[in-house]
């Protein structure tokens, strides 16, 4: 035989097993939702990554609007300078397209891989 103390527990354990559930059908919700705000704050938010042997680079995404600008690089190479000092100069807004063209092949390189990994463009498909 139970107590009211247990049935006022399992009450209240009830209740908040409801709300909770309620919950976490809203944020289900809301994760559906499309709100273009959300998503232009967060390519404007700058991203952190770390290059092996360089250290902290900070880098922000490519937009639609960055489009316009890769599509005059003539050829690989400049559309890979463009594309390294488009996201850099989010970051380090002083930098000029000339710094990043300066730049070793391998610095760039490592820079470039370990942001497209960042950002899942390297990702490799799962075998099994």
């Amino acid at each position: 035989m139970r107590n009211g103390r247990s049935w006022e527990m399992e009450d209240k354990t009830k209740e908040y097993a409801k709300k909770l559930e309620k919950y976490e059908a809203e944020k289900a919700e809301k994760a559906k939702a499309f709100n273009i705000a959300d998503l232009v704050a967060n390519a404007k938010t700058l991203r952190k990554v770390q290059v092996k042997d360089i250290g902290e680079v900070n880098y922000g995404v490519l937009t639609l609007r960055d489009s316009a600008a890769l599509a005059k690089a003539q050829s690989n190479e400049q559309r890979s300078s463009m594309m390294l000092w488009l996201m850099l100069r989010k970051a380090y807004p002083t930098l000029k397209l000339e710094d990043v063209e300066d730049l070793p092949m391998d610095v760039a390189a490592k820079i470039l891989t370990a942001i497209s990994k960042d950002m899942g463009f390297l990702t490799q498909p799962q075998t099994q």
